[in-house]
């Protein structure tokens, strides 16, 4: 299956082909993609163009200091005094939240139940939303004018996060070489909702659970301040089954567990020092320390 994911968007996306797996990995694992990055580096683009290969409906917020939750959700209008639900652009199978930290605190607020319990009240009312959901993020570096952290409860509903590969030469030709900036993109016909049945069934035995505790502990020895949740247990389960299936294979092993965990945790190290090379910083500090058992 990933060959052909890759050859599809490999059109457009070029020297990412690790990071096409990965976000496709978290897709059929049911989780959400957190894209951290400069501006002009195709995060949204990247974003774009996974969310159409799959076919769902998808739409894309634009997120600005000024918008409102009702933006986001939608709101109650009347119409001969008759109360009547418009719908938000949240209503979707993907949302591409576009620059998700120049949102105020009230919208990033909004979207946290969506993320998290897949449903939005509004007036007191609860509106489920449609299934599959995901969310694709993206974020701007937290130094630049006009954004606003985001709170740890929101970092911590993302199942993984990356930055995108920086091209070398040949790479970047390759881009300016393209003859048209349209980007239309054959849809594949993958059953989602199938998929992440089957990705379920994927077996992770116990040996690979205990591997992944020993991960989190040893996290907790680190320097730096980390989110750690049972939820993070659980998202390394649930991608690393999804990176196997990808892959063909029946069971977990702790390569999967290796691949994944690095981008599970990179978002929730807190307060990182300047220069440091996070992912590399994972591998050294806490996969490196923890054996892997025979």
């Amino acid at each position: 299956m990933i060959k052909s994911i890759k050859s599809n968007l490999n059109q457009f996306i070029i020297g990412n082909d690790d990071k096409i797996e990965l976000s496709m990995a978290a897709i059929i694992a049911g989780g959400s993609i957190l894209l951290e990055d400069q501006p002009g580096t195709g995060k949204t683009t990247f974003a774009k163009l996974i969310a159409n290969s799959l076919g769902l409906d998808f739409k894309r917020i634009q997120f600005t200091s000024d918008m409102l939750p009702s933006d986001i959700n939608g709101f109650v209008k009347y119409i001969n005094n008759e109360p009547n639900f418009q719908k938000g652009p949240i209503f979707s199978n993907i949302i591409l939240a576009d620059e998700l930290n120049r949102g105020n605190p009230k919208c990033q607020s909004a979207f946290m139940e969506a993320m998290e319990e897949k449903s939005v009240t509004i007036d007191g009312s609860t509106h489920n939303l449609p299934q599959p959901f995901f969310v694709i993020a993206t974020q701007n570096p937290t130094e630049q004018v006009g954004t606003y952290p985001l709170p740890e409860s929101q970092l911590d509903r993302f199942m993984i996060s990356f930055s995108m590969n920086k091209l070398n030469h040949d790479q970047e030709k390759q881009i300016l070489k393209q003859k048209s900036n349209n980007q239309d993109i054959n849809s594949l016909n993958i059953n989602i909702q199938k998929t992440m049945n089957e990705v379920n069934q994927i077996e992770c035995n116990d040996i690979v659970i205990s591997y992944i505790q020993s991960l989190t502990e040893q996290t907790k020895k680190i320097k730096f301040e980390t989110i750690l949740s049972t939820r993070t247990l659980l998202y390394t389960v649930q991608i690393s089954k999804a990176l196997a299936y990808l892959n063909e294979k029946k069971y977990v092993t702790f390569d999967e567990v290796q691949k994944t965990f690095p981008y599970i945790l990179k978002h929730r190290i807190k307060n990182v020092d300047f220069g440091v090379d996070i992912l590399g910083y994972i591998q050294k500090e806490i996969i490196e320390k923890v054996p892997v058992p025979r």
